[in-house]
């Protein structure tokens, strides 16, 4: 088993350096990013070490990516590798507790608090700023990522906050397919056979359009190397906050630049309940739908979706100035 996990780690690196054709992205540009990338780990309330990267000048806007569940921060290598984004922002990616290289302790106790996300994130702003009480960031989270933003939110306020990006999420259960909803419990099974054909048909709706075999054993190995008690002990957390309409308080008060996008073609996202959800919580917010683009849009159409984060946030420059 352990070498049979091993493998799986290195797997989705090898597949990095074959050249795909007509899929989305390309792979062969990936590599791009290793130009500049430095790594940073801090300390989490409660001892955990958390996983973070960062490319680009830290004295310019700081965004930070938040993946969703079962991922890691390689979800964001189209965004790490744009030429454009890495030379006009401080770009900042870090992996969930119990995800990519962050501690994975196999304790159900270490995942089923929802201040461990949240404080989990504030350690990452805080080495990100540097330290830095008068920088503000702009989060960016996808599915998952972006309850845990708001989870952030909630605990520490928005005095950090210079906007928020609401990329393929839901504020209630009820913007959630109920094929993502069957799913997500399979994926917690200690059984390896089990639980690697839910994660397998999980990805499966992940692109509007299939993904090459290559893309999706890479988001496999990210997903099957984290243990079932963080997907088992993070889910009820996280999810269980949905319960009285606690992301959708939090999301109603942010006074900061909201921008909501979403895939038209998403098989894990109801897009049209999921969206007027989202407009109707909070007059601030913004919305993109991108055709042809499913859960995963940031690869499925990646370049209008990095154009989209430059001028939201370019904006958000303009207007404080």
């Amino acid at each position: 088993m352990q070498i049979f996990l091993l493998l799986l780690c290195f797997f989705p690196v090898f597949l990095l350096s074959i050249p795909l054709k007509n899929q989305i992205p390309p792979v062969s540009f990936l590599s791009l990013n290793q130009n500049g990338i430095k790594n940073f780990t801090v300390t989490s309330n409660d001892e955990l070490k958390i996983y973070a990267e960062e490319v680009g000048d830290p004295e310019k806007p700081t965004i930070v990516f938040l993946h969703g569940y079962m991922a890691t921060r390689l979800v964001w290598e189209p965004q790490f590798a744009s030429k454009s984004l890495r030379e006009k922002f401080h770009l900042v990616r870090w992996d969930d507790r119990g995800c990519g290289a962050s501690e994975s302790p196999n304790n159900i106790t270490k995942y089923n608090n929802v201040d461990f996300y949240a404080d989990d994130l504030n350690a990452v702003i805080e080495k990100a700023t540097r330290g830095n009480r008068k920088k503000k960031v702009i989060l960016v989270g996808w599915s998952r990522g972006n309850l845990v933003a708001l989870l952030y939110l909630k605990k520490y306020g928005q005095e950090k906050l210079a906007g928020f990006v609401f990329v393929a999420g839901s504020l209630d259960m009820a913007g959630f397919s109920s094929a993502a909803v069957e799913l997500v419990p399979i994926t917690f099974s200690d059984d390896l056979v089990t639980a690697v054909n839910a994660f397998s048909t999980f990805i499966d709706d992940f692109s509007a359009r299939p993904l090459d075999p290559r893309i999706k054993a890479f988001f496999l190995g990210g997903a099957i190397t984290s243990p079932p008690t963080n997907h088992q002990g993070s889910t009820a957390a996280i999810f269980g906050y949905v319960e009285n309409d606690g992301y959708v308080n939090v999301f109603r008060n942010i006074t900061a630049p909201i921008l909501a996008i979403f895939g038209a073609d998403d098989r894990l996202i109801n897009t049209p309940v999921s969206s007027a959800k989202v407009l109707a919580t909070n007059s601030r917010a913004t919305q993109i739908t991108y055709p042809n683009a499913g859960h995963l849009l940031f690869w499925d159409v990646y370049e209008d979706f990095n154009r989209g984060i430059e001028k939201f946030v370019e904006k958000i420059i303009k207007d404080e100035n």
